[in-house]
């Protein structure tokens, strides 16, 4: 982890390289010293961040996982009164929107997760998500449901699922998805 200002401008950097590099070229010309060359810092500086290539893209992984988290989090902050259909639909459109974001590295990192043992890691972030969302569904007085956690689970799994599952559909409309998952979870975690 970097220490200071230059650190985090020159972990930014060799992140900001190997998105370009996947984007551009593929994860067969990802390696360390064209992402050094690319971020314009020696090798050693990208070694004292990163050991190998593995650890390049699961350092991307854990952004992308943490820019998803803070928008979903962005979502639930001062929401409680918020009507729980907008809410979901906020949460379905925040995860679509850092989905959009990564493209199209974001097809490639998850081909990679296992060559980059990021599939822990990966899990962990869909859990913080799932706990932030089951705290933010027992504070609401408009849902019932036996086990938040388990609401949290099936909102947060079937949303990433139903967005990855459209990415690789060019004709289906992401948001009209979004759009119905969020009705349909809705449904489940509303008083009837």
């Amino acid at each position: 982890m970097p220490r200071n200002a230059f650190g985090a401008a020159t972990v930014d950097a060799i992140l900001a390289a190997v998105e370009q590099i996947l984007e551009h070229h593929g994860i067969e010309r990802l390696t360390t010293n064209h992402v050094a060359e690319l971020a314009g810092v020696s090798i050693g500086s990208l070694y004292q961040y990163f050991p190998n290539k593995q650890s390049l893209l699961g350092a991307l992984q854990d952004r992308y996982a943490e820019d998803t988290f803070t928008r979903v989090r962005a979502v639930l902050v001062g929401s409680e009164t918020t009507p729980i259909r907008t809410v979901i639909l906020q949460i379905a459109a925040a995860v679509l929107a850092a989905r959009q974001n990564q493209r199209p590295v974001h097809r490639l990192l998850i081909d990679s997760r296992t060559a980059a043992g990021a599939w822990e890691r990966y899990r962990g972030s869909l859990d913080r998500q799932v706990d932030l969302i089951a705290e933010f569904l027992e504070r609401r007085d408009d849902v019932e449901v036996a086990d938040s956690r388990l609401a949290a689970f099936v909102l947060v799994h079937a949303s990433e699922g139903l967005i990855e599952a459209v990415s690789e559909r060019p004709n289906v409309s992401e948001l009209d998805v979004a759009v119905s998952a969020a009705e349909l979870l809705a449904r489940f975690v509303e008083k009837r």
